[in-house]
């Protein structure tokens, strides 16, 4: 199986199957205008999904095919991602020259960077053009993917009765969606990160290209756990009141959960500080222009303001739906006006799809 392969189509489904959440939607694409024409959210049980691999295959089919029965999409393309830390990924000079010879090169230029064993790995690369310290040579980016991991995904769509030419990477999905929606923002240096469920992702990109890449392990789902420890109450209790359910609680109990999650907004954020110090110590000083924040915990009470006063760089929240218009189906906007942090993945997914 090839690791990814090219396929141009007018309608596209990405689907990001997570740690707590599976996030489908369907875009199609009439010239140059993209539109949403079907968004799901699955909320999944605690269990289902381990360290990125799926252990209850059975209930992940039946959640995919009543999402699709549910929402009328009938498009089998599908494009869906493995976790980061299922990867390697590496951006390598190497001199110009044909296709044909680049392919037997390149694999074994790889292999030294491929911390893996090379039979445990699908492996891909992509020529991001010219090297900015040769001009006789291309920037390429090396991608290696463990096969089990693939494999499983690959297999739960296949026991869907989906296809899916294209296996992504959830960062450099998140890297592409943040391209097509902000192409003016390309131009100069940014940072996104992403708050997902159980890993904070710190990416620092230029010009489309991706300089840095780190994975902090704290996210969304260890946030949940740190308030159902201290204020004693069960996972999904805490997750209710992370999101929004404080305003029903008495004021003696949002003052002290106020001061709880301060502390911890103040831990991620010094994290996040720390990360972009690191890079810009190694690249003559450089900080990114602007932050942009996306993932299921991006719009954490404080966080956004945190990290912009004490980088004092200027933080935004992404829209993955900037540039895409809502089809007739879309009825309810308000379901994705408060749940849009989470399909940033899923929409660089579907745009890949609908790649020429």
């Amino acid at each position: 199986m090839g690791f990814k392969i090219n396929l141009s189509s007018k309608k596209m489904v990405g689907i990001d199957i997570g740690y707590s959440s599976i996030k489908i939607l369907e875009l199609s694409k009439a010239g140059n205008k993209y539109t949403l024409d079907s968004i799901d959210l699955v909320n999944l049980p605690s269990g289902i999904v381990s360290d990125g691999f799926l252990k209850d295959h059975a209930s992940a089919i039946a959640y995919i095919k009543s999402s699709f029965a549910n929402h009328g999409m009938k498009d089998k393309n599908v494009v869906i991602s493995i976790p980061c830390k299922h990867v390697i990924i590496k951006n390598i000079d190497m001199p110009k020259m044909k296709e044909s010879e680049l392919d037997s090169a390149i694999f074994y230029e790889a292999q030294q960077y491929i911390t893996y064993d090379i039979k445990e790995v699908s492996f891909d690369y992509e020529i991001l053009g010219n090297s900015a310290a040769d001009a006789g040579s291309n920037l390429i980016m090396i991608i290696a993917g463990k096969k089990d991991i693939i494999n499983d995904r690959v297999d739960l769509m296949n026991e869907c009765g989906l296809h899916s030419p294209i296996v992504d990477v959830d960062c450099i999905a998140t890297e592409n969606m943040f391209n097509f929606n902000y192409p003016e923002e390309t131009e100069q240096m940014a940072g996104i990160i992403k708050v997902g469920a159980t890993e904070t992702n710190v990416h620092i990109v230029n010009k489309g290209f991706n300089l840095f890449r780190r994975d902090i392990p704290i996210g969304g789902v260890n946030i949940t756990e740190e308030i159902a420890k201290k204020f004693q109450m069960d996972f999904n209790e805490a997750e209710n009141i992370k999101t929004g359910g404080i305003e029903k609680r008495d004021e003696n109990f949002k003052t002290n959960y106020m001061i709880y999650i301060n502390m911890i907004v103040a831990r991620i954020t010094s994290e996040i500080q720390r990360t972009i110090d690191y890079f810009a110590a190694n690249n003559d000083k450089q900080y990114p222009k602007k932050i942009f924040l996306t993932g299921g915990s991006a719009m954490l009470s404080g966080l956004s303001g945190d990290i912009e006063s004490k980088l004092n760089i200027p933080v935004s929240i992404i829209n993955p739906f900037r540039k895409i218009v809502f089809g007739n189906n879309i009825g309810d906007t308000s379901f994705i006006e408060s749940k849009y942090s989470l399909f940033g993945v899923a929409v660089g997914l579907a745009v890949r799809g609908l790649e020429p």
